[in-house]
């Protein structure tokens, strides 16, 4: 019965944020972003809208990275016009979409846990040193209009021990880092929720102040300072990371003292 309650309650929060004209709870699906993507493709729906699911049977990340989905990982996507990001009148603030979603993650998570979470460029949240969250967007187009799906996994109550080697290394879910909060405040509804204002409030002020991750990046950055290893396919680069640029990109000094700018790759910190 407070299951039952607990997600009734979540989804009539859900229609007064008064954001999406469409809302979705599934079971089971093969991936939220992939889901959506199809109700767009065949005009079943909407924009802007959201899809949570309970299950994915083909949850995936960056690359071919699949996204590991057990029970107690709060996963969703929110589909997005690219007209309502502004990509042509601004383009910064487009290419921070992913680190903006990565801090609203963080940002919201904060009050919840023992220290504060920090973003990996580009698109992961980690909480004590471990992961706790990744970000997955994907642009399309059907018609005249461009959209972006942002898919979102949050390990909420998730039984790490249970999953895979890597899994269990390198993750970390809510429940285990709460500080003293109730074990509720883990729950996927209560974090979605909080998600969301987290979002849409960085949203508006991010708006009006287009610079605002830039000049606040240096106290979310997990990267901060680490000597890295950034993977691209035709190149791989090694340096200290120094923070971000107004365009997004991850500034990198080389062993020359060269500062290097990366949009794009796989980052492994060096041990």
């Amino acid at each position: 019965m407070i299951p039952e309650l607990r997600r009734r309650l979540a989804l009539e929060s859900l229609e007064q944020f008064g954001f999406f004209r469409s809302i979705q709870w599934l079971d089971q699906v093969d991936s939220t972003n992939r889901h959506l993507d199809r109700q767009i493709q065949a005009g079943q729906v909407q924009l802007p809208c959201i899809a949570i699911a309970d299950e994915q049977s083909a949850g995936v990340g960056r690359g071919a990275n699949r996204w590991f989905s057990p029970h107690g990982c709060l996963m969703f996507s929110m589909a997005l016009e690219h007209a309502m990001l502004d990509p042509a009148k601004n383009t910064q603030r487009f290419a921070m979409l992913p680190l903006q979603v990565g801090l609203a993650v963080a940002q919201s998570l904060e009050p919840l846990v023992r220290t504060q979470p920090k973003v990996k460029w580009p698109n992961d949240v980690f909480v004590e040193d471990r992961k706790i969250g990744g970000i997955l967007i994907e642009s399309h187009r059907v018609g005249s209009m461009g959209y972006a799906i942002i898919g979102i996994g949050i390990n909420c109550k998730v039984e790490i021990d249970q999953g895979p080697e890597e899994l269990r290394r390198h993750a970390v879910s809510l429940h285990e880092v709460l500080a003293n909060r109730s074990q509720e405040a883990a729950s996927c509804e209560s974090v979605l929720l909080g998600f969301l204002k987290s979002w849409l409030d960085l949203q508006e002020l991010c708006a009006s102040q287009p610079d605002w991750i830039e000049r606040n990046w240096p106290a979310w950055d997990w990267l901060a300072d680490r000597q890295v290893q950034v993977q691209q396919p035709l190149r791989t680069w090694v340096g200290r990371a120094d923070g971000i640029g107004s365009d997004g990109s991850l500034r990198l000094i080389d062993s020359q003292a060269i500062r290097h700018t990366i949009l794009s790759g796989t980052v492994r910190v060096l041990e």
